[in-house]
């Protein structure tokens, strides 16, 4: 099942791939420039870069882990129920000011493209998909039941 994807993130995305293929060239030259320094036990250099060179490696897999994606274009967002791409104002009973939540997919998650993304995998995102305003729902977190209100629905904007 492919990953649902905004337009706007996907084009991030590449640019991230890009960045960190890149990067990861450049730390294979470093990694090639300490190893020619000799004694690789006792080379910090060369320990650092190989440091370096994995954890890109491991973001680079993290990032494609989630491909094949389904692109959404902004058009295409619903507002009159709570589906992807939609920023959710949701108040929390006992609460003065509501927050809002931006119900998109792992990538924008990843990377940290808009504050309180919620997945739909998630139990809170299960929670709100069709929802629609003014409807309230209930979650069980840490033992307690809490009661919320979605109090608006729009669409994702890269303004936020």
């Amino acid at each position: 099942m492919a990953t649902m994807i905004m337009r706007d993130s996907h084009r991030i995305l590449e640019k991230k791939m890009k960045d960190l293929d890149r990067l990861k060239d450049e730390t294979a030259k470093r990694i090639k420039e300490a190893a020619d320094q000799g004694d690789l036990k006792e080379n910090a250099e060369y320990h650092a870069a190989r440091e370096e060179q994995s954890l890109i490696i491991r973001k680079i897999q993290t990032l494609q882990t989630y491909s094949p994606f389904q692109i959404v274009e902004e058009g295409e967002i619903e507002t009159d129920m709570v589906g992807f791409g939609n920023k959710v104002t949701i108040l929390e009973e006992g609460k003065d000011k509501a927050e809002d939540y931006y119900l998109l997919g792992p990538i924008e998650s990843e990377l940290d493209l808009f504050p309180l993304v919620v997945t739909g995998h998630s139990p809170f995102g299960q929670a709100i998909i069709g929802l629609e305003v003014g409807d309230e729902f209930t979650l069980d977190i840490r033992g307690e039941e809490i009661k919320f209100t979605i109090t608006d629905i729009d669409v994702v904007s890269n303004n936020k």
